[in-house]
């Protein structure tokens, strides 16, 4: 039975090779204006579905790209209704596991500007029932010899029976939605995954596996049921991390330590010196493009004498960050700061942080929850929460010991969207890392989480000795 069972699994894993939609037909241009293409280095590899302005729903097993592109329908004319974004954070369910749970979601930079190319399309509401008529779309093969489309295509499926399905795939889970075409050799294929199958005007699943052959009758393509996973995207939709308002402006040059992490000279997280050539910042600011690391600045904007600019030559998350816990990042510089009244660096905080402590966090993120972007460095005063208030107002969310909590003196005061990654500093050392907030900027009711720098130490110190 063992031998059976693997030899099934290495069958499933080898035809579930990421989505193949051939058969179908090329869509009205526009007339799909929720579809996004995931890219990496200007091609095309995965789909996905814009669920809100900033937030696209895709697959787990899709790599994060360096860009997603909207409002496409010729992935290679230049036209005028696509916008292009960079993805700052990538959320992958916590229990993906190569077939299960194979959802993902993508924060963008910012949010698209919708028009009648570019749409959000709602999550449906519920289980499409058997037989049901459905439609599926993607830029993935046009046939079984790796022909790429470059206009959009569509295919009209059907929905199956779970337990007819159950007797192609054996190990299908109920978090799973199966679904064919009419014909032979018709359905999705390689470059599809992560597209939305669309059920009375919402997204039903995600595309996720098929077998070896693309369209194959007696192996139906099979999706991810997104009602499955209805309140862990409210929750991520809800804490999409990152976010300083209600404070001030910084005395120039202050915070000699702050780091500006920039993506074609726009900031995009926080981070802090830690050491003359490594900054400390949160994992879910790492990104796939290429991104310097600026430090000695107050406005972003003007030409400072003080500022000094590195590229990053290694990225290194903490092994065990999931997407939420242990957020954390060290960045090595290809150089050392030449360190300066407007450059130095920070230590980090050792032993416990008392509830009520008053503290400091700073960054050029948005100062106004409207997408309002400092030019000059900003601060905010927290006050530290305890863990049980804590998890008394965030609710479901779980909140760790590894984690930091505070909140300002008013509501609506503390860190947005731009700011993460900064440092929260109590007693003048880096106590905690900016990791997420709730929905509105700065309000009480969900305190900004800060990952607890303290339990990290261990951790740090092992990779600034072996760098």
């Amino acid at each position: 039975m063992a031998i059976t069972l693997l030899l099934l699994l290495c069958f499933v894993i080898s035809a579930a090779d990421g989505s193949r939609i051939v058969g179908g037909r090329e869509s009205a241009p526009h007339s799909r204006p929720y579809m996004a293409s995931l890219q990496s280095r200007g091609s095309h590899f995965c789909g996905g579905a814009l669920v809100r302005a900033d937030f696209v729903v895709t697959a787990a097993h899709c790599p994060t790209p360096d860009r997603v592109v909207l409002g496409a329908h010729s992935l290679r004319d230049n036209e005028q209704t696509k916008q292009v974004f960079r993805v700052v954070r990538a959320f992958r369910h916590p229990d993906y596991n190569m077939l299960l749970n194979d959802i993902k979601l993508l924060k963008l930079d910012r949010s698209a500007q919708l028009t009648p190319a570019v749409q959000t399309i709602p999550i449906g509401p519920g289980t499409p029932i058997t037989g049901r008529q459905c439609l599926t779309a993607g830029w993935g093969y046009i046939d079984n010899n790796r022909k790429s489309p470059d206009k959009l295509q569509e295919i009209d499926v059907f929905i199956i029976n779970q337990r007819t399905c159950q007797t192609r795939w054996p190990f299908l889970a109920q978090s799973m939605i199966c679904a064919m075409p009419t014909g032979a050799f018709r359905g999705f294929c390689n470059g599809d995954s992560g597209g939305p199958l669309v059920c009375d005007g919402g997204v039903a699943g995600v595309v996720s596996f098929s077998g070896r052959i693309c369209g194959d009758s007696t192996t139906p393509d099979v999706y991810t049921r997104v009602s499955s996973f209805r309140d862990w995207i409210t929750r991520v939709l809800n804490t999409d991390g990152s976010r300083i308002v209600g404070g001030r402006e910084a005395a120039p040059h202050s915070r000699p330590y702050m780091a500006s992490l920039q993506s074609r000279g726009r900031n995009f997280c926080g981070g802090a010196l830690v050491r003359a050539d490594f900054v400390v910042t949160a994992a879910h600011c790492d990104s796939s493009g290429p991104y310097t690391v600026v430090l000695g600045a107050h406005s972003l904007s003007a030409s400072e004498p003080t500022k000094q600019e590195f590229s990053v030559i290694r990225s290194i998350p903490h092994p065990a960050y999931d997407g939420d816990m242990n957020d954390i990042m060290l960045l090595k510089l290809n150089g050392s700061a030449q360190l300066s009244e407007a450059v130095q660096v920070i230590a980090l905080k050792s032993g416990r942080l008392r509830t009520g402590s008053q503290c400091v966090t700073a960054g050029w993120g948005d100062v106004g929850d409207n997408r309002t972007l400092a030019t000059k460095l900003q601060e905010v005063g927290v006050t530290t929460l305890s863990q049980q208030e804590c998890r008394k107002r965030w609710g479901q969310v779980p909140i760790s010991r590894t984690m930091v909590c505070g909140v300002g003196a008013h509501t609506l005061q503390g860190f947005c969207s731009g700011d993460s990654g900064g440092p929260l500093v109590c007693d003048r050392a880096a106590a905690g890392v900016v990791s997420f907030s709730g929905r509105r900027c700065g309000d009480p009711k969900t305190p900004d989480v800060y990952t607890r720098i303290s339990s990290f130490t261990d951790w740090i110190t092992e990779v600034l000795r072996s760098n």
